[in-house]
């Protein structure tokens, strides 16, 4: 009567999935930045993300640390044939946190910097 239901938990996506959802909001501050760099969503601290600013590298870092510690811990996770939700939105998540730092080094997308004599 009070035995186990037959479902077991899955710590590792769990925790791949929060990991996964600071790595992807940092990504999504840098792809916010890249598309409009007179943003002032992150107040005095707007002027380190424009123009390649000391914030916007160590966002990109954390982002690619959060982002791959997710990615493997949703494959992780996933490998006992536990394949929970968690595990699917981890993967997904550190695929989102990814995305800027990665399409960044590979050079597919540009940082915008405005030619101060217009345009």
């Amino acid at each position: 009567m009070f035995g186990s239901s037959g479902k077991t938990s899955n710590p590792l996506g769990v925790v791949g999935a929060v990991v996964g959802a600071i790595g992807a909001g940092f990504s999504v501050l840098l792809w916010l930045y890249h598309f409009n760099p007179d943003s002032t969503i992150l107040g005095s601290y707007s002027a380190q993300m424009v123009h390649g600013g000391q914030l916007a590298d160590q966002l990109g870092t954390l982002a690619i640390v959060f982002g791959g510690i997710a990615v493997v811990l949703g494959i992780i996770g996933g490998l006992g044939g536990r394949g929970a939700s968690s595990t699917i939105l981890s993967i997904i998540l550190g695929i989102v946190a990814l995305s800027y730092p990665v399409l960044n080094a590979l050079h597919l997308i540009e940082r915008h910097v405005p030619n101060p004599i217009g345009g």
